[in-house]
């Protein structure tokens, strides 16, 4: 039956919907319809109001022409319960594959060792010939019931606990005011890997450059010390990725300074981008140039020369096409103004 507004009938796509003033009204009353689908109800009343116009309607109501179309269409085929989403529950859903020996090898031991980590009883399945990933015995082991929540819920915290971080507009407006470090592999002739440990000052681009043969945190500390005795400025604040150099040592030393700590967010590499940057050039002018050696002694004296090029000779485009030590005089003995300010985004 077909009609058109009145005071108790709404005309939809030649369907009367009676009792209601409204159609939010008569929705309203209807069992089973969700908000969303109320809402696709009105943007269908309004395009039969506007003679099927489909452009007009994805236009009045910011969606595409596809969109009205389908919702037409579900409307047309099955009524206004057509318009309720459809459940987004995987129609094949992963059943447990894990064999039932190893299953009750994983219970057992942890049965026997409750204290024991995922990657504890992984070990000692292997131990026995059993070979599954740890996180398949963290997943037994919450089926099973097998885990202690306090525990777990005291090392998420733990893993979760936010590093500190500079605060949002950090200005730097003096040499010192951050210097950031990071580290890079590289690869000896023989195979070796060493790694070169980089600090640079945002403000100048003054950079201190040093090998070592890991990636310990008594390195960082001890890299940490080389800085604040090669720069020719009081450092002020540290700022470094999450690796372990920067961690234990590393940060006992900085509260012993007094230097302020802060870390970049995971897998943000961006948020270093002065001395990542620093590292690109590296690759192209020094690196990629054929200055690999065999032995770490030999490569600290090429990194030693290449370290004073960077500050004294080369010119840096950033700097006006100064050298950082050019920069550092010009800005000790007429203070440069405030245009040449930084502010660092978080």
């Amino acid at each position: 039956m077909k009609g058109k507004y009145s005071g108790r009938h709404m005309t939809i796509y030649g369907y009367v919907l009676p009792g209601a003033v409204g159609l939010a009204n008569w929705a309203a009353r209807t069992e089973n319809v969700s908000e969303k689908a109320k809402q696709r109800l009105r943007a269908l009343d309004w395009l039969k109001k506007h003679k099927g116009n489909v452009s007009l309607a994805a236009r009045h109501y910011g969606i595409t022409r596809e969109t009205v179309i389908v919702w037409r269409n579900k409307f047309k085929e099955k009524g206004i319960m057509g318009l309720n989403d459809k459940s987004h529950r995987p129609k094949n859903i992963r059943r447990p594959t894990t064999d039932w020996s190893a299953v009750s090898e994983i219970v057992g031991t942890r049965t026997l060792y409750p204290a024991w980590s995922k990657y504890k009883i992984k070990k000692m399945l292997e131990r026995k010939g059993i070979f599954v990933s740890s996180s398949t015995v963290g997943r037994v082991l919450k089926r099973k019931g097998l885990i202690n929540k306090k525990i777990s819920k005291k090392r998420s915290k733990a893993a979760k606990h936010p590093r500190k971080r500079f605060p949002r507009g950090f200005k730097i407006a003096n040499p010192g005011d951050m210097v950031q470090m990071d580290t890079k592999h590289l690869t000896l002739i023989g195979g070796r890997r060493i790694y070169q440990f980089t600090a640079i000052d945002v403000l100048t681009k003054r950079r201190v450059l040093k090998y070592y043969p890991s990636l310990s945190s008594e390195n960082g500390a001890d890299f940490l010390e080389h800085c604040l005795a090669r720069f020719p400025f009081s450092a002020r604040n540290i700022q470094t990725d999450n690796g372990p150099e920067f961690l234990k040592y590393f940060e006992r030393l900085c509260l012993m300074k007094g230097l302020p700590h802060y870390f970049i967010e995971t897998r943000q590499p961006k948020q270093n981008t002065y001395v990542e940057n620093s590292h690109g050039s590296d690759d192209k002018e020094f690196y990629g140039q054929g200055n690999i050696g065999c032995s770490l002694k030999t490569m600290q004296e090429k990194l030693d020369k290449w370290e004073y090029v960077w500050n004294c000779i080369r010119p840096h485009q950033a700097l006006n096409y100064l050298t950082p030590e050019e920069y550092l005089n010009k800005w000790q003995t007429s203070r440069l103004p405030t245009r040449d300010t930084i502010i660092l985004q978080a």
